[in-house]
């Protein structure tokens, strides 16, 4: 067994440690996981996780957070 057929393993136990964070900062960990997954580029990711805050913030602003 190498170090590749353990990470969706990992990643499903990271996912699952997850449920106790607020969730704001689990969607933002679990899309996080998922970009990485597919193996995009890092300025990819960055900018997907970026829109990603940018949402997550102007929700919790409507909110009145």
């Amino acid at each position: 067994m190498n170090d590749k057929t353990l990470l969706p393993d990992v990643n499903v136990l990271i996912m699952e440690k997850l449920n106790a964070y607020p969730d704001d900062v689990r969607e933002l960990a679990i899309q996080a996981i998922r970009l990485s997954e597919a193996h995009h580029p890092e300025a990819a990711v960055a900018d997907q996780l970026q829109t990603i805050v940018r949402r997550l913030a102007k929700q919790q602003e409507e909110d009145g957070q």
